[in-house]
């Protein structure tokens, strides 16, 4: 419609971090005590608190043909690595990446990563370019403002146009690699179960429905079905129980 969108990219294996993992400390809900994990990409998830599109890809090739490939490469940057010193750094990269896919047994893919962000506020536009790229940087990751491939990006982000993706915006990896820089949290849910309650998530006013009875009886996760309320004065207590006996 009338939005414009702003679009950040992880597509070059030299803006990421040195490392990545499954999942990280969250230090704000953390103590010296306990310790808060959420994913290592949740700076970009829920973190990000604009209206956002966080995109994941990845492209599973044929990963026997890709490792030929740089096993060609890799002669051809030895034969020519006397002519430039680039040319036997690039060799011993490759060389790293085989070594690896080879010791371990590892699947070579391609992967893509990408935040879409949109206002239709030029203003607040600018704002939210800005978050989104220190929330890359907090993940040590560089964070490129692409203005080029917006619209092919945005075009194959669309369900069933994966196959229009530009091959120039992947880079290769491993699978396991390539997972960490997946969001796993995600916004709260309804219960499957008919018999519920209407509640409503305080962070976006989304309507949902909770089954606080019968499923975690079901899933194991109670044995009984008792209550105990919870909280200080003026947290809405009496309210809540008001609200549980009128939906029951």
């Amino acid at each position: 419609g009338d939005n414009r969108l702003c679009l950040h990219t992880l597509s070059d294996a030299e803006d990421l971090p040195g490392k990545v993992a499954t999942d990280t400390r969250y230090e704000k809900l953390s103590t010296d005590r306990s310790d808060c994990r959420l994913s290592f990409a949740s700076p970009v998830g829920l973190l990000l608190s604009c209206n956002h599109i966080y995109n994941q890809y990845v492209l599973i090739d044929n990963s026997e043909e890709t490792l030929q490939k740089f096993e060609k490469s890799a002669r051809n940057m030895q034969s020519l690595s006397r002519y430039s010193r680039s040319n036997s750094i690039n060799r011993e990269w490759i060389d790293q990446y085989l070594n690896e896919a080879h010791s371990y047994g590892l699947t070579s893919v391609r992967a893509h990563f990408n935040v879409m962000a949109w206002s239709d506020d030029a203003e607040e536009l600018k704002h939210i370019k800005n978050d989104v790229g220190s929330q890359l940087a907090s993940m040590e990751c560089v964070p490129r403002h692409n203005t080029i491939d917006c619209p092919t990006l945005y075009w194959a982000a669309i369900p069933g146009n994966a196959a229009d993706f530009p091959a120039e915006e992947s880079f290769h990896t491993f699978i396991e690699q390539a997972v960490c820089l997946f969001t796993e949290e995600t916004n709260y849910r309804s219960s499957l179960s008919p018999f519920g309650i209407k509640m409503v998530d305080r962070l976006t006013g989304k309507p949902l429905h909770l089954d606080i009875s019968d499923l975690p009886m079901k899933k194991g996760i109670t044995t009984n079905r008792n209550k105990f309320v919870l909280g200080p004065s003026g947290s809405g207590k009496s309210f809540f129980m008001n609200h549980l006996v009128r939906q029951y």
